[in-house]
C-alpha cells in the first residue's frame, strides 16, 4: 500500500488549519474543509484504512454542523477537530510503518459527539438512498423497536422544533392552496422538510429522514415550476406532515419511556404517492441544487453547470467538490451556497427560551412591582426627603416600568396562529363533508397572553365542528339558494372592555329557532307553554343533551359538543352569545379575560376596603352632581353623565360593605365600559392608579363572579381586582330580584 498521497492530504489539510488567523472555523473554512476531507476519505477507503475513515466522518459531522450553525462552542469544535487531524496523521503514519493501527479513537469519537451532538461514528448503518422505499408491508408501528436515542439533548430539541415546524408547513400549505402560483409559500414549506431532514440525518432517524426528503424533494420540484402545485400535491404533502408528526410523536414517547402507541401508518404508500405526484422525479439530486444555487448567484453559467454535470466522472462526487477541482469555482463560493441551502429557517434574531424561565421571569418582575409600589406608599409618609434620593428613585420606578411592560410583552403572542390552525381544521371538516369552504381571519395580530392559547382552542374548535357540519349548507344546497357554493367561515378576534373577543362567523343556514324549542320540549328540557326570547332559545343549544342536526356524523350531534363548549367558556371566567338570522349564518362571540400577570389598575376604596378596576375598561371618574341622580322604581338607579344616562351600581351593596357614603352626590362614580353598555359604579374614593400583579384566589375562590383575582397593594394590604363583566350581571340579577 501506498500511503504517501494519504499523508500528503493530511498534511496540506494540517498546513491550512494553521494558516487560520483564528482557530474558530468559519462557514467559508468549513466548506473548504470539507471538500478536503472528501478527499481524505476516498483515498483511505483506497488504501482500506478505516480508522481515517470514521476519523474524517466525524470531522465532517462537525464542519456539517458549523454550517448549520447548530454548534455555539467553535472553539471548542476547532480543538476538536485540530485533535482529530492528529490523530489522523499519527494513524497514516502507523499505516504507513507497521501496515496498521493497534489504537482506539472511541475517545475522540466521544468528544465529536459532545461538540457536535451527534451519535457514535463507527459502525453506523449507511443510509439507503432516499429513493428506496420501504417494504409495503412495513408501517410505522413495526418501526418502533428501531427507534433508538442515540442524544437526549438533542432529540428533545428536535422533537421541539419538528412539531413546530410542522405546524409552519400546515399553515403555508393551506395559504399555498388559495394561492398555488406563489413561490414563496412553496419555499416556505420547503424549509421546515429540509431541518427536519437535515438533523434527523445526524440523529438516524432514517424513516424521518426518508419521507422529509422525498415531500423535499417534491416541493423542490414545485418550486422550479417542473409540476404544478395541484389538490393532489396539496393532499400529499399535507398527508406527509401528519405522518412525520405521528413519527415525531412515537420518538418523543420513546424518549419519555413510554410504548409508542401503534398505528396503521404505511409509510411506503405515502412515499410512493409522493412519487406518483412527483411523476418519477429523482429526489437524489442534491448536488443539482448546489448548482442552481450557484447559477442563481451568478458564480456559473447554467451552460457551465450543464457541462460539469456531464464530464462528472463519480457520481457519487458532489457537484461542488467537482466545480473546485475543475477550477470553475473557489471553496469558499460553495460553502456560501451550502450556507444559503441550509441556513434558511433559523432566525439569527431570535432565541428560544424556556416557557418555565419567561414565567420566573414575569413572577419576579411582578415581585419587583410589589416592592415598587411598597417604597412608593413608604416615601408619601415621608417628611423631608433627600431631592437627589428622590431623583433615584424616580429612575428606579421608570426602569422597573419600562421591564415590566417589556416582560408582559413576551408573554403575549398574536392569535393568527391558532387562526391558522383552525383553517387546517376546516379544510379536513370540508372535505371529510363534501363541502367547499373558505376561510377569512380578521384582526389575527390581536395578542393574547400565552396561558390562554392552549385553553381557549377546545372550545373554538367545538364551534368550528358546529359550523362546517351544521351551519353551513353543501354546494347543492347552497346553489339553490342563490348562495355562492363556496361557504365563509370568518375568525374575527379584537379587545374590549379589557377582554379578548373572539367571534366565529358562517354564511351557512342560520338557527332555526323552532326547530330548537320543539326539540328542548320533546327532550324535557323546557315546558311548550313558557315563552322565550330569541337569545334564550339560541342558547338552548348549550344544553346538554340536545341538538339539531338530522343525523349523528363523527363531527356533531350528538349533542354534547355545545355543552362542552359553554361549560369550557365559563370555566375560564368567559361568556358566549349568539347571534344567528335563519339562511344568513351565524355568529358565537366568545369573551375572554386579558389575564395577564401586571394590569394597570385603578385603586378605589368602598368602606374600609381597597378594590382595583382595570383601567382599560375605564372612561372617566367624576362626582356627580345631585340633579343628575334618578331613580326608577323597580327599574333602578341611573346617572345623567356624558349625555346620557347611565345605569348606577353601588358596589357596596354587591360586595355587602358598609360604606362612607351612601348618596350618590357624595361619592365618586367611575364611569366603566362593558359588552352591553357603560355603567356607573359607586366608590367612596380613588386611591390612584397602580401597577399590580395578578394573583390567583386560590381553588376556593377562582369561581367567584365578580372578581377576577387579587393583588398585593403599596401597603402590604391585599385588593381585590373586579371583574367588571361579572359585577354588571350580578348588578342586573339583583334589580330583577327587586321587580
Amino acid at each position: 500500500m501506498d500511503y504517501n498521497n494519504l499523508i500528503a492530504l493530511l498534511n496540506k489539510l494540517a498546513q491550512e488549519f494553521l494558516l487560520l488567523d483564528s482557530r474558530e472555523l468559519d462557514i467559508p473554512t468549513a466548506g473548504k474543509f470539507l471538500n478536503f476531507l472528501e478527499d481524505i476519505t476516498e483515498e483511505a477507503k483506497k488504501q482500506k484504512a478505516p480508522p481515517i475513515r470514521n476519523c474524517a466522518a466525524g470531522l465532517s459531522q462537525i464542519l456539517e454542523n458549523i454550517i448549520l450553525d447548530t454548534i455555539r462552542d467553535k472553539e471548542g469544535a476547532a480543538a476538536v477537530f485540530e485533535e482529530g487531524l492528529h490523530l489522523m496523521q499519527t494513524i497514516a503514519d502507523s499505516y504507513k510503518n507497521t501496515g496498521e493501527y493497534k489504537g482506539s479513537i472511541i475517545e475522540f469519537q466521544e468528544k465529536v459527539s459532545g461538540i457536535a451532538g451527534i451519535g457514535g461514528l463507527t459502525g453506523q448503518k449507511p443510509m439507503p438512498p432516499a429513493s428506496e422505499a420501504l417494504p409495503d408491508s412495513q408501517t410505522a408501528a413495526e418501526l418502533e423497536p428501531s427507534i433508538q436515542i442515540q442524544d437526549e439533548s438533542l432529540t428533545r430539541d428536535f422533537i421541539a422544533e419538528g412539531l413546530e415546524y410542522i405546524e409552519e408547513i400546515e399553515i403555508n400549505i393551506l395559504n399555498l392552496e388559495n394561492e398555488p402560483e406563489n413561490k414563496d409559500y412553496i419555499n416556505a414549506i420547503f424549509r421546515p422538510f429540509h431541518s427536519i431532514k437535515g438533523v434527523a440525518s445526524f440523529l438516524n432517524l432514517e424513516t424521518i429522514r426518508s419521507l422529509a426528503h422525498n415531500l423535499e424533494s417534491l416541493l423542490d420540484k414545485a418550486r422550479n415550476a417542473e409540476i404544478d402545485v395541484t389538490p393532489a400535491m396539496i393532499d400529499v404533502v399535507l398527508d406527509g406532515a401528519d405522518a412525520l408528526k405521528t413519527l415525531i410523536g412515537q420518538l418523543r414517547d420513546v424518549l419519555e419511556g413510554k410504548k409508542p402507541e401503534k398505528t396503521d401508518l404505511e409509510i411506503s404508500a405515502l412515499e410512493a404517492r409522493i412519487h406518483k405526484v412527483e411523476q418519477g422525479f429523482d429526489s437524489g439530486a442534491g448536488a443539482k441544487k448546489i448548482g442552481e444555487i450557484l447559477v442563481d448567484e451568478g458564480v456559473i453559467s447554467q451552460d457551465k453547470l450543464e457541462d460539469t454535470l456531464s464530464k462528472q466522472k463519480a457520481p457519487d462526487k458532489k457537484i461542488g467538490q467537482t466545480l473546485i477541482e475543475q477550477g470553475v469555482v473557489k471553496p469558499k463560493q460553495v460553502s456560501q451556497a451550502l450556507r444559503k441551502q441550509v441556513d434558511q429557517v433559523t432566525d439569527l434574531t431570535t432565541i428560544r427560551v424556556d416557557t418555565e424561565k419567561l414565567d420566573d421571569l414575569i413572577d419576579m418582575v411582578g415581585e419587583l412591582v410589589i416592592t415598587q409600589s411598597m417604597i412608593s406608599q413608604a416615601l408619601k409618609q415621608q417628611v423631608n426627603i433627600d431631592k437627589r434620593l428622590v431623583r433615584d428613585i424616580s429612575q428606579f420606578f421608570r426602569i422597573t416600568s419600562s421591564l415590566q411592560r417589556v416582560s408582559t410583552s413576551l408573554r403575549m403572542i398574536p392569535i393568527k396562529q391558532t387562526f391558522q390552525r383552525m383553517s387546517r381544521l376546516v379544510r379536513d371538516l370540508a372535505k371529510n363533508a363534501g363541502k367547499i369552504v373558505s376561510v377569512e381571519m380578521v384582526g389575527e395580530d390581536t395578542e393574547i397572553d400565552r396561558n390562554m392559547v392552549d385553553e381557549i382552542y377546545n372550545p373554538l374548535v367545538h364551534m368550528i365542528r358546529n359550523s362546517v357540519d351544521h351551519g353551513l349548507e353543501t354546494p347543492e344546497e347552497r346553489i339553490r339558494a342563490g348562495k355562492p357554493e363556496r361557504g365563509l367561515i370568518t375568525l374575527k378576534a379584537y379587545h374590549r372592555g379589557g377582554n379578548i373577543v373572539i367571534e366565529i362567523s358562517d354564511d351557512g343556514r342560520g338557527l332555526d329557532k323552532q326547530k330548537i324549542l320543539n326539540k328542548a320540549v320533546r327532550n324535557g328540557l323546557v315546558h311548550a307553554d313558557e315563552s322565550f326570547s330569541d337569545q334564550e332559545v339560541y342558547r338552548m343549544i348549550f344544553l346538554p343533551g340536545l341538538s339539531t342536526a338530522e343525523k349523528v356524523t363523527d363531527v356533531s350531534g350528538r349533542g354534547v359538543g355545545m355543552d362542552v363548549v359553554k361549560r369550557a367558556v365559563e370555566k375560564l371566567r368567559g361568556k358566549i352569545e349568539i347571534e344567528s338570522a335563519v339562511g344568513d349564518g351565524t355568529t358565537f362571540i366568545t369573551r375572554f379575560p386579558l389575564t395577564l400577570a401586571i394590569i394597570d389598575g385603578m385603586i378605589v376604596k368602598v368602606g374600609q376596603e381597597s378594590y382595583i378596576l382595570p383601567t382599560n375598561s375605564i372612561r372617566q371618574a367624576l362626582r356627580p352632581p345631585r340633579e343628575s341622580y334618578n331613580c326608577v322604581v323597580g327599574k333602578g338607579e341611573t346617572i345623567n353623565a356624558m349625555g346620557q344616562l347611565m345605569p348606577l351600581i353601588r358596589m357596596y351593596d354587591i360586595l355587602n360593605i358598609e360604606p362612607e357614603h351612601k348618596n350618590p352626590w357624595e361619592a365618586i362614580a367611575v364611569i366603566v365600559d362593558g359588552e352591553t353598555g357603560s355603567r356607573c359604579l359607586m366608590v367612596d374614593k380613588i386611591i390612584g392608579k397602580a401597577e399590580v400583579v395578578v394573583k390567583s384566589l386560590g381553588e376556593g375562590l377562582k369561581n367567584i363572579r365578580g372578581l377576577a383575582g387579587g393583588a398585593i397593594l403599596g401597603n402590604g394590604r391585599i385588593g381585590l381586582i373586579i371583574d367588571t363583566e361579572g359585577l354588571f350581571e350580578l348588578a342586573e340579577e339583583r334589580v330583577f330580584q327587586n321587580q
